[in-house]
């Protein structure tokens, strides 16, 4: 013999909202939680490696030279960058002839010591006779520090 119980008619009106408001969640991205991704803070080129600026140039002239250079290889003039201001990107010619890209007038460098896109590990180094600083599309300098990056195993 089979008991049948009669359903409550409550229920499925509440089934059938509770189901609707998932579905509307999920419509409107309401059920995630992850975060949009950032926009970049710091100028790089269109292959994500990062820009720098030498706080000793002066006067829209590079005072990075020599093994300075081989260290801090200036960027190219030409180099596409990424999301740099309008009519804010130039070019300077540096001592030994070659044509270096500016932004807002600042020549433009990259770091041998990043690896690989978006590294900044030459952010806030004094070498070479003065700061290193990693630039906002806009063309300022950004001068904070990179947080400290490895394992340094938190002091223990």
């Amino acid at each position: 013999m089979t008991v049948e119980t009669p359903a409550n008619p409550g229920t499925f009106g509440l089934l059938a909202a509770l189901a609707a408001a998932g579905l509307f969640a999920a419509a409107c991205g309401g059920g995630s939680t992850a975060a949009p991704p950032a926009a970049p803070t710091h100028l790089t080129d269109t292959k994500g490696d990062t820009i720098y600026l030498f706080a000793a140039d002066h006067d829209g002239q590079s005072a990075c030279t020599g093994s300075c250079a081989s260290y801090w290889p200036p960027v190219a003039a030409g180099t596409p960058l990424a999301g740099p201001a309008p009519g804010s990107v130039g070019a300077i010619t540096r001592p030994d002839g070659s044509r270096q890209e500016t932004l807002g007038g600042h020549p433009l460098y990259r770091y041998i010591g990043d690896k690989s896109p978006g590294q900044t590990n030459g952010q806030g180094l004094n070498l070479n006779g003065g700061l290193w600083w990693t630039v906002t599309p806009g063309g300022a300098a950004i001068t904070t520090s990179a947080p400290a990056s490895g394992s340094g195993g938190g002091g223990y």
